[in-house]
């Protein structure tokens, strides 16, 4: 099968029978970090940057998981390890956002982290916690033009 059959049919077939697997891995999104931990990869991690390298130079590939297997052809074990554990997919559901917001006046500070699940088609928040006591997530600089611009405004 080429990978664009295979990216015809890979929504419609699986190797589970729950109506979702929970904990695959965006391979279309993940870092080299996250990549690096899959099963077979985490023996090499050179080969979380193999595919790093083919995702961002074959960019209208990316359709289905079929083009891992073309990324790391002639790694018959690593392909095998990452067919057993079911763990990879080209779909996110799950989103999240880091929000930081600044009153009038550079007065009043908040910053949350939300988690978004979108498996439903609407997205329902289903983790939020507040961060402000971490502090200023925006960096120095830009806090200190904030500052500095509302002076300059009210002058």
């Amino acid at each position: 099968m080429t990978p664009d059959e295979f990216e015809q049919i890979a929504d419609y077939i699986t190797v589970s029978s729950g109506q979702y697997i929970k904990g695959r891995i965006n391979v279309n999104t993940a870092s080299a970090q996250v990549l690096a931990c899959l099963p077979g990869i985490q023996d090499n991690p050179d080969l979380a940057y193999t595919l790093l390298d083919y995702r961002d130079a074959n960019p209208g590939e990316l359709g289905s998981i079929a083009w891992v297997a073309d990324a790391l052809q002639g790694n018959t074990d690593v392909l095998n390890s990452l067919q057993a554990s079911d763990c990879i997919t080209t779909h996110s559901y799950q989103f999240s956002a880091d929000i930081a917001a600044v009153g009038p006046y550079g007065r009043g500070y908040r910053r949350v982290r939300f988690i978004f699940d979108t498996v439903d088609g609407t997205p329902k928040i289903i983790y939020r916690r507040d961060l402000t006591n971490l502090g200023w997530a925006l960096g120095k600089d830009l806090r200190q033009y904030l500052l500095f611009s509302q002076n300059d405004k009210s002058q």
